[in-house]
């Protein structure tokens, strides 16, 4: 592990604080002499032997590194970080993010910077120019690289979680299938419902959007059971405002008014943006299925 960050003085800091003596931290990895130097920045050491060191400090890598950089994410991860953490098309979020991609991509080579840059710079051109066309320019320049790729991990499942809708139907299921199929090799991890279901629900509204609406109910239904496990309200909401008109869609009766149970649920939050996003996604849901012709369903 390249220590040109000088993780040893870090790492000397944290262990002092734990009062934990170095032959006890560096015990059948390293030589004291060695283990020294590394305290002192003098050498590098491979991930292997620091990873070790962390377990003897009782830490993970994750927690170090925020740390290391004095209680915050390095500039890398904090791209990332803010990416993963979009929930809506915020411009002036996205904004905010593309400019602080832009500036790290000048003075470094990173593909999964670049691919997050293009997807942001897809997201803009919806939401500020309703350029559907140049979006698809970006998400085709991302889906380049995608595509070569046997097996995918958390982040090319969730850059093309973002870039899901601007593909054609077939071509989107396909994808959807692939992304979740590789995502369910991480069900025993931390990260598998909130990398898994944001998936679904995109998938949901490509569905809905091509009207294969049963099929959408159908996802639709196991996502919310999953959102209940989590208590994940602000996301039970948005798929009650789902159910309830497509329900009124596909004439199907329910004892609840389940758009109504979506802003009971923002009122109790006492959520006022959760109740624009609700009203929001009822009107889209509107004047989509006002237009779309429900097809058979599309398995």
């Amino acid at each position: 592990m390249p220590d040109k960050e000088n993780y040893g003085e870090t790492f000397k800091a944290v262990r002092s604080s734990k009062n934990f003596n170095q032959s006890k931290v560096h015990a059948e990895i390293m030589h004291q002499t060695s283990y020294s130097k590394f305290e002192l920045g003098k050498i590098e050491i491979t991930f292997n032997k620091f990873e070790k060191l962390l377990e003897n400090i009782e830490m993970n890598f994750d927690e170090f590194s925020f740390i290391h950089h004095s209680y915050s994410y390095s500039p890398r991860n904090s791209i990332i970080m803010d990416f993963n953490n979009l929930k809506f098309i915020d411009e002036f979020v996205i904004q905010e993010l593309v400019s602080k991609a832009t500036a790290y991509l000048k003075n470094h080579d990173d593909h999964q910077i670049e691919d997050i840059l293009n997807v942001l710079h897809a997201l803009l051109s919806i939401k500020r120019d309703n350029n559907f066309q140049q979006a698809k320019f970006y998400a085709e320049k991302v889906w380049q690289r995608l595509q070569n790729l046997n097996t995918w991990y958390f982040s090319e499942i969730r850059l093309v979680n973002n870039i899901l809708f601007l593909f054609p139907i077939e071509t989107a299921i396909t994808i959807a299938k692939f992304a979740i199929e590789q995502g369910n090799k991480y069900e025993k991890h931390i990260q598998y419902k909130p990398l898994i279901l944001p998936f679904k629900y995109n998938l949901v509204h490509l569905l809905m959007r091509e009207g294969y609406l049963e099929n959408a109910y159908k996802i639709n239904e196991e996502i919310i059971q999953d959102f209940k496990k989590q208590k994940s309200y602000v996301q039970i909401a948005l798929c009650y405002i789902r159910k309830g008109c497509l329900e009124k869609q596909l004439d199907i009766f329910s004892e609840k008014d389940y758009i109504q149970q979506a802003y009971r649920i923002a009122d109790t939050l006492e959520d006022e943006n959760l109740k624009r996003q609700l009203q929001s996604e009822a009107d889209y849901l509107s004047n989509l299925f006002s237009t779309v012709p429900v097809i058979e369903t599309k398995q």
